[in-house]
């Protein structure tokens, strides 16, 4: 009896560890790790129509995305961005908590035209972010990269949805 107790305890500790084994990423503090999802393409143009920068975007559209945000992410690509889509017309605010990668905010108005560019932000920072004027989205990309695209205030961003 006590042979076939042994063997049931090893048993479920093999199992408990092969379980374990399988879980997904996760980070140290009890969040999962997230991965991009590439929702659309998007361009950013100067005003003659020129693109000068081009990105795969995650979009963020429910509350629950766009509070997530690109926290807890330790790496993107040059080449990816989270564009942030709102229902209304403000100064969306944004904050730097728990997020590990120093950005460029590039705000947006209703017409599609940038009206703000916050660069290299401070990772971890929780003091507000406030664009100078409303705006309806905002690109988050890597820190730098509005510098090294020549990306300004008047550009032009447009994007196409992958599902449509």
């Amino acid at each position: 009896m006590r042979i076939i107790a042994l063997y049931l305890i090893i048993g479920l500790c093999l199992l408990c560890l092969f379980a374990c084994a399988q879980e997904p990423a996760q980070q140290s503090n009890g969040h999962r790790k997230p991965q991009f999802r590439h929702d659309a393409d998007l361009f950013i143009e100067d005003p003659t129509g020129e693109i000068k920068a081009e990105f795969k975007i995650e979009i963020a559209r429910t509350d629950t995305e766009v509070m997530r945000g690109l926290k807890f992410r330790d790496q993107m690509d040059e080449d990816q961005a989270m564009l942030f889509i709102f229902e209304h017309l403000d100064y969306h605010t944004f904050w730097m908590q728990d997020t590990y990668l120093s950005l460029d905010m590039i705000f947006i108005g209703p017409d599609g035209s940038i009206v703000h560019i916050e660069k290299d932000t401070t990772p971890f920072s929780e003091d507000p972010i406030l664009p100078s004027r409303p705006n309806l989205f905002v690109l988050e990309v890597l820190a730098g990269t509005a510098e090294k695209m020549n990306i300004k205030e008047s550009d032009i961003v447009r994007w196409q949805d992958l599902q449509n």
